[in-house]
């Protein structure tokens, strides 16, 4: 028992500027119900088939305040309006349509070029398309009407390409400074955790299904505590090869989170996923 106060003190001297610093409230229920979630939000749909529930992908891209197709993510948001077959069911225009465009036909950037929808092209190669498309909100001005980013993807697939997501999240922090993006695949939702003080809301829907959540330091190593998981961690070192806490739950509806360096927050949305 001393032994472990012993560690908790040695904590709250190590993270004292955490523990002083304000807490960080993360709210992801509308993301996940496509719910009162439209303001200030832009959409950014990538090269990955469309999996959602179409109430939802219908309702989360008409009501963002800016909507992005990228790349080959054209085609997809094209063979998805030409399927829909009711007049309420259309989906409004992207306002920005970018990429290299080596993945986009000829006929999606021929359908897109008919709405007058603002198309910028991205060759730089030692970058992604979803990066540059994080550029270009920001160079067009269209980051000044928002406060948050959510990627349209989906988890499986190359891992690669998941990898070069989760590289272009910590790239994120410096294009678009103090506006959070995150990656919504149709069974999780994840997004970067900054070194802090954190309190995220779990929807109750998720808590009492049971469905998983994760916390994965990428790249560095990271010294975090939480409360209100199933499998808490004390003072815990997280990194590869020592310890990652994924497959964990929750046993509350408040997750508390401290940690002294980024950290990957990942949840699920659907019990499919268990």
């Amino acid at each position: 028992m001393k032994f472990s106060c012993l560690r908790q003190m040695v904590f709250i001297r190590s993270c004292s500027f955490q523990l002083s610093s304000p807490v960080v409230t993360w709210s992801p229920a509308d993301l996940i119900e496509a719910r009162n979630c439209g303001n200030e939000l832009a959409v950014v749909l990538l090269n990955r088939p469309i999996l959602f529930n179409k109430d939802y992908f219908r309702t989360i891209w008409n009501n963002a305040s800016v909507r992005v197709t990228v790349d080959g993510g054209t085609n997809r948001w094209v063979d998805f309006v030409k399927e829909q077959i009711a007049p309420d069911d259309q989906l409004k225009p992207p306002d920005l349509v970018t990429g290299d465009f080596d993945s986009c036909t000829d006929e999606s950037m021929a359908y897109v070029t008919r709405l007058n929808c603002r198309i910028i092209k991205t060759p730089d190669q030692n970058a992604t398309d979803f990066t540059k498309s994080l550029m270009a909100l920001q160079s067009t001005g269209y980051a000044d009407k928002i406060s948050r980013v959510l990627v349209l993807c989906e988890s499986s697939g190359r891992l690669d390409q998941i990898m070069a997501n989760i590289n272009t999240l910590f790239l994120a922090q410096k294009i678009l400074p103090h506006k959070a993006v995150f990656l919504r695949s149709s069974n999780s939702l994840s997004w970067l955790l900054p070194t802090g003080n954190h309190l995220i809301n779990i929807p109750s829907r998720l808590v009492h299904e049971r469905i998983w959540c994760s916390l994965i330091p990428i790249g560095h190593r990271v010294i975090g505590s939480t409360s209100g998981l199933r499998w808490n961690l004390d003072n815990r070192v997280l990194e590869f090869g020592n310890l990652v806490s994924t497959s964990n739950a929750y046993a509350e509806q408040e997750i508390k989170i401290i940690n002294d360096n980024s950290l990957l927050w990942c949840m699920g949305t659907s019990p499919k996923d268990m």
